[in-house]
């Protein structure tokens, strides 16, 4: 089978990336005065709802890799917003929210709730029910295939 440059122009995973960055920098920008970066909230805010967790384990849940979560916690850990330690199994490194990071997430709570419900307006509740089953499927079925 040979394959057209023209089609790549239907790529899903640069419109998918496209899209993320455009909805990220859409967040970022409303979580400005927060001092807070987008990431930095979805950390704080998944960490608030685990507890301590493994390094590892908080990456997966945020879907990134663990090199790259382990960068990202660095500003929140010298802003005293998380900490990590070691693991009873020493060889397990954890990472939990300080009651610094969850003033810091309280305060920011409602800039996030303004864009998210900014967003859902925008698309319509509609497509937000449906855009959101839909990267779920999407996430699932590639995430079971590995």
């Amino acid at each position: 089978m040979v394959t057209r440059l023209e089609e790549t122009r239907g790529c899903l995973n640069a419109l998918i990336r496209h899209s993320s960055r455009t909805v990220s920098r859409y967040y970022g920008d409303v979580l400005e005065p927060t001092g807070l970066r987008s990431t930095q909230f979805t950390m704080l805010a998944a960490l608030a709802q685990t507890g301590p967790i493994p390094l590892t384990k908080l990456a997966s849940l945020i879907g990134v890799e663990r090199s790259a979560l382990a960068r990202n916690l660095k500003p929140l850990e010298r802003s005293g917003f998380v900490s990590t330690y070691t693991g009873d199994d020493k060889r397990v490194r954890m990472v939990k929210i300080t009651r610094t990071g969850r003033e810091k997430l309280r305060k920011a709570l409602p800039y996030w709730a303004k864009a998210q419900s900014r967003l859902a307006q925008v698309l319509g509740s509609g497509d937000v029910t449906q855009l959101v089953g839909m990267l779920r499927n999407v996430t699932e079925k590639i995430d079971t295939k590995r």
